[in-house]
This record gives structure tokens, C-alpha cells and sequence, in this order.
């Protein structure tokens, strides 16, 4: 089985995992919609009694034949309207669901998560991805179980009626079907590449956007345009290639249910002309009814045809969205909420790749831990496993929030990275605010909590550093793992920010990996990384005078 083929399959069963989920509403939705189509099959039938009495039996409708058509048509409409606004509610609670699972997700692995991947990816999660995943789910399940009772239901009525013609249709039908499946197993792949090529473009157009003042100061403008158009020709060429597999598909299934109700037509046509004398004999009510009948079996296969394309799209969503919103099991019990911190006391810690190991970590409730380690050391990838983001040994038990070098800022407004999808009172977010000094500034931004973070925040580096410690806070976290936050931070906004963080985790259990200047004072131990090794020493040790900048 190639590599393809796999990702199709995991990407198909996990799919099929969150269609359980909501099986009692598809099938809703499939009472709904049987009771619309024997509707209009009684519609199709009363037209086709009355047509009959008038044209050949030269007499009037009866009034119980124009009442119950009348009956017939209203519960047709009525159906047909409720299915539609059950459909839109199930689609829109799959979505609720799948935007509530990656904000869960985004609260139990915070900064971790979101500098995985690019803001360009966020964007592509919430507008795209998620859509085409609930839109499949809500329409796609529904239409499997109709393409497969409502066709058969059909078939049985018009072999009751005319078994030529159920046989022309028998021997069509499956056409659909099975071209429907071999166009169906190309299209998941190129649809993942296309996905795979539009993020790469968003994320180059966006760091290009960003490093545009280098850009100009090197005179790289021509090159940078040149790169640029070679990736949206590559996009370009993959987003035709889905848009012609679509073309074909449905192109192919509109073919075959012509030619199918066309032999239909043309025999009923020469039956009751009297030119084909083949079969049963026909008369017009019948005739009539079998020529509006036939179109309805395969509008349910045409329809599951269409939504069967969609499922590669859905497909290539899931493979974007499983990493986010399928957590380890070690990582959901990290982010308990019910757990505490009681502190560790491990033996032969150690990561894989790269390799880490500590013979012993000790670890105190409330204590503050400083750790050390060139560029290159490890000292991200130990806090990342300290999350349980990273395989090892062990992991932190409690709650847990790490915060990176970079602000980590998703596509929404200053509320919704605050409160990450989480129930937060608005006096709560304010006093957060209010904490990290960056209540005023939020409150002059022409929406305040409300105003659009996007691409270009209208904040500085350090007041979206700022911004993420507020987060912090509003986690109520009983550990803090800090990786250099203030990197990238001029001095004098690094000490400012420094000395705030110090103040508000004055309570918490703190391990702060930084580079730059911090009081020895602050800290009860050094953990120091050196060739792969985690050494522990009390910040007064003779081996580390020193190793804390005052």
C-alpha cells in the first residue's frame, strides 16, 4: 500500500469516528428526507392519474385525487425546508464542535501549539479546513444512507410498474456509483497537495510582507517577485488540476444519467406511440409517472457523486486538524484543570531526539528554577517535553502553560486570544489587563477587546508579549515554563518585562530559560544543560557563581 493510499485510509476511518458522533441526527435528517421523497413520488403519481383522466380518458379530476395531491405537495415543500434547516443546524454544531476541540487543544498546549505552524495555517484551520470537514459531515453522511434506500425504494415502484424499464435502469445505475469511486481515489491526494502548496504560498507572501523593509535595504525586490510567482504558478497548476477532476466527475455523472433517461424516454415514447411493442403494455398515466420517476434515482447518486468529491477535500482537512484536536492521552491528563502540582522527584530522565538525561530532577511546589544551556542545547526541546509535547520519559502533572520567545497571535480579536475560546468575564480579562499594564492601550484601539488582531497587530513586540502573559494569567496555571520571552526584546523593555513577569508569578512555580540579564535572587536553583546532560545545582554552588547575571 503506498504512502497515498495510507494517509486515504487514516484520513477516511477518522472521519468516519467523528460521523458516529452525530448518527442520531443524520438519521433524523434521513427520516426527514425519505418522508420529502415519498412525497413527491405520491405528487408524481396523483399528476400523473389526473393527466391521464384528462387527456385520455377525456373526464375531470376527482376532488379527492386534487385534495391529497394538494396534501402531497404541501408536505413535499414543508419537508424539503425542515431537512434544509436541520442540515444547517447539524452543520453548524459540527463546526461549533471541531472550533471548540482546536481551542481546547490551544488552551492544553498554548504557545507549544500555536508556533507549530504558521498564522497562515491558523487562518486556513478556522476559514477553510473546519468548514469543508462539517460541511462533509452534515451532507455527505446523510446523502450515503439516501443514495443507497432511496434508489432501491425507486427500482422496487417502477419494477411494479414496468420491469423493462426498472431493468434499463438497473443496468445503468451502477455506472455512477463506480465511476464515482475511481475518480474518488485521485482526487484526496491532489487535494492535499493543493492545501500543502496554498499554505506554503500564504506563509512565504507573509514573511515576505514582513521582511519587507530588509528586502528593500538589499535591493531583493525583483528576486523575492520572481520567488513568489514561481510558487503561485505551482498553486496555480494544482488548483486547475482539482478544478478539472471536479469538472470531470461531474460532468461524467451528469453523461451517464442522460443517456440512462433518455433510453427511458425514447422506449416509453415508442411504447406509447405504438411503435415498440416490447415489454408491458403502457399506458399514459404510467408512462408520464416512470418519465418523472426515473430522474429522482439518480439525483440521489448524482448528489452523493458530488459530495463524494468533497470528501477528498474533507480528507485533506483532516489531516490538518487531527494533530491539532487529537491530544495524546499523557497531554490531556497534563491540562486537567482538576489536577494540582504537588511538584517531582524523577530518576533517569530523558528525551529522544535529540537526547537528553538527567540522573535525578528534583522539583518543589512554588519554586523558581533558572535554566541554562547554549544556543543549541536542548533547553526548548526539555521544556517541551516538561509539557508532554515532546517524547520522554516523564512529563509534568497539573496544570501547565509555556511561553515562547515570540508572541503567538491567532487571526481573531484581542478577547478571543485572550480567552482562547474559554467562558472569561469581562472583569476578569480587564483585570489581566490591568496586571501586565496593557489596559489603556487596549482600551484606545478603535475596538477595544473587539479590534482584529490579524496579520499586522496594531500592538509592539513587547505589548504582544505583554498580551501573552495576560493569557497566562487568565489560565490560572500552576506551573509556568518560560522560554526566553523577552529574546527579542530591546534592554530596557527586557528588564521592565522581566521584573512584571517575576512580580506576577510570584506564586507559581516558575523554570525560565533566558540568555539575557536576570537577578540570582529570583531563583531558588540552576538547572544547566551541557552536552545532553541536565545538571542541578543550588544557585549558591561554588560550580555556578555567577552563571546568573545580576
Amino acid at each position: 500500500m503506498g504512502l497515498p493510499e495510507a494517509k486515504r485510509l487514516r484520513a477516511s476511518m477518522g472521519i468516519k469516528q467523528v460521523q458516529a458522533q452525530y448518527l442520531p441526527q443524520v438519521l433524523k435528517l434521513v427520516l426527514i428526507k425519505s418522508i420529502y421523497f415519498i412525497a413527491q413520488i405520491l405528487c408524481f403519481w396523483l399528476f400523473s392519474l389526473i393527466m391521464h383522466q384528462f387527456i385520455v380518458d377525456q373526464q375531470g379530476y376527482l376532488v379527492w385525487q386534487l385534495n391529497l395531491f394538494s396534501f402531497s405537495a404541501i408536505v413535499w415543500l414543508v419537508a424539503k425546508h425542515i431537512g434544509q434547516w436541520q442540515a444547517l443546524r447539524l452543520n453548524n454544531r459540527i463546526k461549533h464542535d471541531l472550533q471548540n476541540q482546536v481551542n481546547q487543544s490551544l488552551g492544553a498546549q498554548q504557545h507549544a501549539l500555536a508556533q507549530q505552524y504558521s498564522t497562515f495555517h491558523w487562518q486556513q484551520v478556522f476559514l477553510k479546513n473546519i468548514p469543508a470537514l462539517a460541511g462533509f459531515l452534515s451532507e455527505y453522511a446523510t446523502q450515503k444512507y439516501l443514495a443507497a434506500l432511496i434508489p432501491v425504494f425507486a427500482l422496487v415502484i417502477v419494477f411494479s410498474v414496468n420491469w423493462l424499464v426498472a431493468l434499463i435502469l438497473c443496468v445503468t445505475l451502477p455506472l455512477v456509483p463506480v465511476f464515482m469511486v475511481l475518480v474518488g481515489f485521485g482526487a484526496a491526494n491532489l487535494h492535499r497537495k493543493h492545501l500543502v502548496s496554498l499554505e506554503r504560498l500564504g506563509g512565504l507572501f507573509i514573511d515576505r510582507l514582513k521582511a519587507l523593509t530588509t528586502i528593500t535595504t538589499f535591493n531583493q525586490h525583483d528576486n523575492q517577485a520572481a520567488l513568489l510567482d514561481s510558487a503561485s504558478r505551482l498553486v496555480n497548476k494544482q488548483t486547475m488540476r482539482v478544478v478539472g477532476i471536479a469538472f470531470l466527475s461531474t460532468t461524467v455523472l451528469d453523461f451517464f444519467a442522460t443517456i440512462s433517461i433518455a433510453l427511458v424516454a425514447v422506449y416509453i415514447g415508442l411504447t406509447l406511440l405504438g411503435e415498440l411493442n416490447v415489454g408491458p403494455v403502457l399506458q399514459l398515466q404510467y408512462g408520464l409517472f416512470l418519465l418523472l420517476l426515473a430522474p429522482l434515482l439518480f439525483s440521489e447518486l448524482k448528489q452523493l457523486g458530488r459530495l463524494y468529491h468533497q470528501k477528498a477535500e474533507a480528507e485533506a482537512a483532516w489531516d490538518s486538524l487531527n494533530p491539532i484536536i487529537n491530544l495524546p492521552e499523557n497531554l490531556l491528563a497534563t491540562s486537567s484543570l482538576g489536577q494540582e502540582f504537588c511538584g517531582i522527584d524523577w530518576l533517569n530522565f530523558h528525551t529522544q531526539t535529540p537526547e537528553i538525561h538527567a540522573h535525578s530532577l528534583h522539583l518543589i511546589k512554588g519554586q523558581k528554577i533558572n535554566l541554562q544551556g547554549n544556543s543549541g542545547a536542548g533547553k526548548s526541546v526539555f521544556l517541551r517535553a516538561l509539557m508532554g509535547l515532546q517524547p520522554a520519559s516523564h512529563h509534568l502533572h497539573g496544570r501547565c502553560i509555556l511561553l515562547g520567545q515570540s508572541p503567538v497571535i491567532l487571526p481573531s480579536s484581542v478577547r478571543e486570544n485572550l480567552s482562547l475560546g474559554y467562558k472569561v468575564t469581562e472583569q476578569a480579562l480587564w483585570q489581566a489587563l490591568t496586571q501586565v499594564k496593557l489596559a489603556d492601550v487596549i482600551r484606545a484601539l478603535p475596538q477595544s477587546l473587539e479590534t482584529q488582531l490579524g496579520e499586522h497587530p496594531p500592538l509592539s513586540g513587547g505589548e504582544l508579549q505583554r498580551l501573552m502573559i495576560a493569557r497566562v494569567l487568565l489560565q490560572s496555571a500552576d506551573v509556568i515554563l518560560l522560554d526566553e520571552p523577552t529574546a527579542h526584546l530591546p534592554k530596557a523593555q527586557h528588564r521592565e518585562l522581566a521584573l512584571l513577569i517575576h512580580q506576577l508569578m510570584a506564586d507559581k512555580t516558575v523554570i525560565w530559560a533566558s540568555h539575557k540579564a536576570l537577578p540570582k535572587a529570583w531563583f531558588d536553583q540552576v538547572w544547566r544543560i551541557n552536552n545532553q546532560e541536565i545538571t542541578m545545582f543550588h544557585q549558591y554552588d561554588q560550580g555556578v557563581k555567577g552563571a546568573l547575571n545580576v
